[in-house]
């Protein structure tokens, strides 16, 4: 970057606001601008696109250690060189993710609830099986009583197929209680959901962003460098993923009257809209594969929330 400018002062401040865990960064990166693009790049490519944010070659080192170490990258070394691509386990946790991260709208509902008894689990396996589900959207109506009203059950057939414990957790499909219990299923959902945290999350993330729409809107074409865009993309993406993977993306009808994850949405697409085109020409330029340049995006890419503008 040139000439310091207003952006540069804005990512900057964004970087400083909140620790980032460079395992959690790097992981966005893969899933935002590499997932599509073969999943794999070198070493080098990786430090070259996260210097502008201010990251040095010792912590994109540390984070890809601990990566590799957890599984959820493979790496390869050809002569001097280290190449680090999505492992089975690291593309389908991406692809789990980007269903939430990326959606188009909210999800509809029928009112169906779908309801998963677990007794019988050990303990350390009910609390491994409990983190995906939760994650997955599920909130935990007594100890052993899951449930969620966005999921569908083959989606969630396949989680408890791949953890082992498909045999071992009863699961029912419910419709929605009676009138009478409404008003105490609204309390209950807000509890176990813990909808009031998660609000004021997205209110932190509108926070944080809403500033950064003036700027774009007002900034020169020149100031708006691939390199800008990828830095804007990559923070926008990385913070509003923090927020929406503990998102149980419940039905309108069960939330709280001021809930701000609409608004946190929109106000991510209009970032993302701004600066793609840009951060996808600075991935190009500075990305390397094993056998050459990244390929590019497969289609999927291009239909993130409902279809990218990328002219």
């Amino acid at each position: 970057m040139n000439q310091m400018s207003k952006l540069d002062l804005f990512i900057q401040q964004a970087v400083a606001a909140v620790p980032v865990s460079g395992t959690s960064l790097i992981s966005s990166l893969y899933g935002d601008a590499l997932s599509h693009r073969g999943g794999e790049i070198w070493l080098g490519s990786l430090t070259a696109l996260l210097e502008g944010l201010g990251f040095g070659d010792r912590f994109v080192r540390t984070s890809l250690f601990r990566l590799n170490k957890e599984g959820w990258l493979d790496v390869s070394r050809i002569g001097r060189r280290s190449f680090y691509r999505l492992s089975d386990k690291g593309l389908r946790l991406t692809r789990r993710a980007e269903s939430k991260i990326y959606r188009a709208e909210p999800p509809t509902w029928d009112g169906t609830w779908l309801l998963l008894l677990s007794e019988g689990l050990d303990k350390n396996t009910l609390t491994d099986v409990k983190k995906q589900l939760i994650w997955q959207g599920f909130g935990t109506l007594a100890p052993s009583l899951m449930a969620s009203p966005s999921q569908k059950l083959a989606d969630v057939q396949a989680l408890l197929h791949e953890a082992g414990v498909a045999e071992n957790v009863i699961c029912f499909e419910a419709r929605s209680p009676l009138a009478s219990s409404v008003s105490a299923l609204r309390a209950r959902v807000e509890e176990c959901w813990q909808l009031t945290e998660q609000n004021q999350m997205y209110e932190n993330f509108i926070n944080t962003f809403r500033p950064l729409l003036p700027l774009l809107r007002d900034a020169a074409p020149a100031e708006l460098t691939p390199e800008r865009c990828f830095a804007i993309q990559l923070l926008a993406i990385h913070l509003y993923r923090r927020v929406i993977l503990k998102d149980p993306l419940l039905p309108e009808e069960l939330l709280p009257a001021h809930w701000a994850g609409q608004a946190a949405r929109q106000l991510c697409i209009n970032i993302y809209q701004s600066v793609a085109a840009g951060a996808l020409a600075w991935v190009s330029e500075k990305g390397e594969t094993s056998v050459g340049p990244l390929p590019q995006p497969a289609s999927p890419f291009y239909q993130r929330f409902g279809g990218l503008n990328l002219k």
